[in-house]
């Protein structure tokens, strides 16, 4: 793989994840929520439930 390519991506994802961060970090109970959305989703919630069990 190119390491132009691979710099790249890297970058992209950093980008993307410092964002979804940023708005977790911004709303109020974010951190909670996103708590809430793991718990949900590794304890076999399907993704359609997931907005009602956490009050998103």
């Amino acid at each position: 793989m190119n390491n132009d390519l691979f710099k790249g991506v890297l970058i992209m994802v950093g980008l993307f994840l410092a964002i979804v961060v940023g708005g977790i970090a911004l709303t109020d109970n974010g951190w909670q929520k996103a708590g809430c959305v793991g718990r949900a989703l590794t304890s076999g919630i399907s993704l359609s439930s997931v907005s009602r069990v956490c009050g998103l």
